[in-house]
C-alpha cells in the first residue's frame, strides 16, 4: 500500500488522499476490492490536471498501445512509463497476460500489494481490476478470445469500466459482505 500513499503525497490533494484511505480501509481478505471505491478513486485521479484519461489523445500518447485482431484472438500490447499510476479496466473474461518488460507494484483484489518483475505470465481472471504503479518502463500484453471483427468491438467484448456488466456470480463474490 506504500506505493499508493506515495502517489497521494505527490499530488497533495486531500480529496485523493481521502479516496485512497477509503479504498485501503474497505479491503477485506475474503471479499476483495469494492469496485465502487476503485471507480471513485479513478474519478478523483482524473480530476487532477495533467492526468491521462482512458480514451483520450493524451492517454494514447503516454501509454502507446498496439492492437492485433486475427483468427479469433485480440492481442493488446501496452507500454507504460516509469512513475505512472494506472487503474485498469475490469476484465470480462479469463485470459493470459504476459508481463514482458519492467517492474511494477499491483494492488490485488485481496488488498495485498505485489511487486512483480518481468518476464512472467499472469492469468487474469474474470472480474479482475488492477491498481498499479510502474517502478520502471513496463510492457504488458493481454490475449483475449473474441469473435469481434473490429478493435472497437473487441474492446467492448473483453473489458468494461462498469462492474455491473459482469456476471452476477462475480459481482456477488466481489461485493460479499460479512
Amino acid at each position: 500500500m506504500k506505493f499508493i500513499k506515495n502517489i497521494i503525497k505527490k499530488y497533495k490533494s486531500s480529496l485523493i488522499r481521502e479516496q485512497a484511505e477509503i479504498i485501503l480501509s474497505t479491503v477485506h481478505k475474503d471479499r476483495g476490492m469494492l469496485y465502487e471505491d476503485i471507480n471513485e478513486f479513478r474519478l478523483q485521479l482524473e480530476d487532477i490536471e495533467g492526468m491521462a484519461v482512458n480514451g483520450t489523445k493524451e492517454h494514447e500518447e503516454l501509454f502507446p498501445t498496439k492492437h492485433d485482431l486475427k483468427d479469433g484472438l485480440y492481442t493488446r500490447e501496452v507500454s507504460m512509463p516509469q512513475g505512472s499510476f494506472v487503474v485498469s479496466y475490469i476484465h470480462k473474461q479469463n485470459h493470459p497476460s504476459f508481463f514482458l518488460k519492467g517492474e511494477m507494484s499491483i494492488l490485488t483484489d485481496t488488498g495485498e500489494v505485489e511487486r512483480i518483475k518481468a518476464p512472467m505470465k499472469v492469468m487474469t481472471e474474470l472480474g479482475t481490476q488492477r491498481v498499479a504503479y510502474m517502478h520502471s518502463d513496463v510492457t504488458w500484453v493481454c490475449v483475449y478470445k473474441t469473435d469481434a471483427k473490429t478493435i472497437e468491438e473487441a474492446e467492448k467484448e473483453v473489458y468494461t469500466t462498469d462492474f455491473r456488466k459482469l456476471p452476477s456470480s462475480i459481482i456477488k463474490k466481489q461485493l460479499w459482505q460479512e
